[in-house]
């Protein structure tokens, strides 16, 4: 049986062999990682499905096949280096010789740690406080497009276990159990990050960003509600404030 030509995609297609290329690459630098379990628990899910659904994000709001590598590309400088034995140096001076300074620059940005081979990430509560400082200074419009496509991620997928976990606070505290900072920190953290996006220069006068941030709101609030707490509780928990004093 003869099979039909592959059909050529049209010339102004936004995806090229460039994020064909990054998909390789992620896949490479992330093999062996998984997605956080709670303790006692055996992962399952690939890392790479992270990075995959940020890709999507991103695209889905709107972005250019430059943004959209960034996002695959994202947590190559933080958790790169672990599953490399290359210095995240290395492996942002990679991404620069490849995809460009533009990608390697939104990489940058997305990163709030860049530990190198076998050194280990500064405290939490110090990384997230200076991340959200940056992010309430962040002019490039780009930059927020690929970080809010990560946290929109990542809450959408905490929120799914959440509900899947039940009612009962026994079973949201086992679930938290996977994050050091438990499930105060890490709603603190969704809910500050939401309040740094809407206070970014760069987010303004760009409809589809100010959508995703609206999204990620809306996300992080059934979020809340999920766990019996109120935006302004999160808020005010201590765990950043105190991780910084």
């Amino acid at each position: 049986m003869t099979l039909p030509q592959q059909k050529q995609p049209p010339a102004d297609f936004p995806l090229t062999d460039r994020f064909t290329g990054a998909m390789r690459l992620a896949h490479e630098w992330h093999r062996g990682q998984y997605r956080k379990v709670a303790p006692g628990e055996t992962p399952t899910v690939p890392y790479l499905s992270h990075l995959l659904g940020v890709a999507s994000v991103a695209l889905e709001f709107g972005a250019t096949e430059t943004e959209a590598i960034a996002a695959l590309l994202h947590d190559a400088l933080e958790d790169g280096p672990e599953y490399t034995r290359r210095s995240a140096d290395a492996l942002h001076g990679e991404i620069r010789d490849t995809f460009g300074p533009e990608v390697a620059r939104l990489v940058k940005d997305a990163t709030d740690a860049e530990p190198q081979a076998g050194e280990e990430k500064a405290p939490w509560g110090e990384r997230k406080a200076n991340y959200l400082r940056e992010l309430e200074a962040q002019q490039s419009a780009s930059s927020l497009l690929v970080s809010a496509s990560d946290k929109l991620h990542n809450a959408r997928a905490i929120l799914t276990d959440v509900l899947t976990a039940g009612d009962s606070s026994e079973a949201r505290t086992a679930f938290f159990g996977r994050f050091k900072q438990g499930q105060s920190g890490t709603l603190q953290y969704y809910r500050l990050l939401v309040d740094a996006y809407r206070a970014a220069p760069g987010g303004r006068d760009h409809p589809r960003l100010l959508a995703l941030f609206d999204e990620l709101d809306r996300t992080v609030t059934a979020l809340e509600q999920a766990c019996g707490v109120t935006a302004e509780t999160t808020r005010n928990y201590p765990n950043i404030q105190s991780n910084t004093a």
